[in-house]
């Protein structure tokens, strides 16, 4: 196993209907090590730390599923998902990295 893993995806930073910033598969990338999760996309950079990370789980949208990031850095919006195709491997891959993966977000 290595010791980081990066996936393709999409992106949304922000809930309302008009102040979200939304951006599909290929556009956004997740960079995960045991020390880091590093979230790009174009001009966005959300770096994570673990302690720093309250909870990690399934967000499921209308048409996609992603993981949810839930955290105590407080210049970055709260909500944050990465969308993704491949949900079970993004979650084994960070839980082998010692990261917890929850099933459903709370909302």
């Amino acid at each position: 196993m290595t010791e980081t893993f990066t996936q393709r995806g999409g992106i949304r930073v922000g809930e309302g209907l008009f102040s979200a910033f939304n951006a599909t598969w290929p556009f956004a990338t997740l960079f995960a090590s045991p020390t880091q999760l590093f979230l790009s996309c174009f001009s966005y950079e959300y770096s994570f730390k673990p302690e720093s990370i309250r909870r990690l789980s399934k967000h499921r949208g209308l048409f996609s599923t992603g993981m949810r990031i839930e955290h105590a850095v407080p210049s970055y919006p709260l909500f944050l998902v990465f969308w993704t195709f491949r949900f079970h491997a993004l979650k084994q891959r960070l839980t082998e990295m010692g990261y917890k993966v929850e099933d459903e977000s709370s909302g």
